[in-house]
């Protein structure tokens, strides 16, 4: 089950948040959230106008999420809202079940205030309990540094490069740098 209970945290804006699975009733904040990112965050695959999901979707999808042995889902969350996401889902076949890969979001006026270090502490903590997993792994945009180095500090290294993976426009394209830690 993806279930990871709760823990409180403090930012280092001194503001505490609570690191918990999100569930079903969240998805109105989790859309929320997930709109104000897509419009202004330059590191995600998916651009506002392609992020068209309703919030029954968004419930259905945390449900299943919450009842598969080898998917969570996080959210950080103020005493008033929703500040960041995380999303971990393993393979659906049987020889990649004990891998899987991870995506995350912080607020903007959240992000370096240890929410994204709090998030992922939390998956990991997870991960190492969950008898499927053994390697989480991520993609990231090669100039994404403050990411990158994020990830190093807690464990991850680097696998690969995919070049040109991400075309934004015509001439403009960004590289993925492929990212994994080994739990088991």
């Amino acid at each position: 089950m993806g279930d990871f209970g709760a823990k409180k945290f403090t930012a280092k804006n001194g503001e505490g948040f609570t690191v918990r699975t999100a569930l079903p009733n969240d998805a109105a904040q989790v859309l929320t959230l997930n709109k104000a990112i897509f419009a202004e965050a330059p590191y995600l695959l998916t651009t506002q106008a392609e992020f068209t999901i309703t919030p029954e979707q968004e419930q259905q999808f945390l449900q299943q999420t919450l009842d598969a042995p080898g998917k969570i889902a996080l959210v950080a969350a103020t005493e008033t809202e929703i500040i960041a996401f995380l999303h971990f889902e393993n393979g659906h076949r049987q020889r990649i079940q004990h891998q899987g890969t991870l995506s995350m979001s912080v607020k903007r006026e959240f992000r370096n205030e240890g929410v994204g270090t709090a998030l992922l502490k939390s998956l990991l903590e997870w991960a190492e309990t969950n008898p499927l997993i053994e390697k989480v792994c991520l993609e990231v945009f090669a100039d994404n540094i403050p990411a990158i180095n994020l990830y190093k500090t807690l464990g991850f290294t680097e696998e690969g490069l995919k070049k040109r993976a991400i075309k934004k426009s015509n001439h403009d394209y960004h590289d993925l740098v492929l990212m994994a830690r080994f739990v088991d």
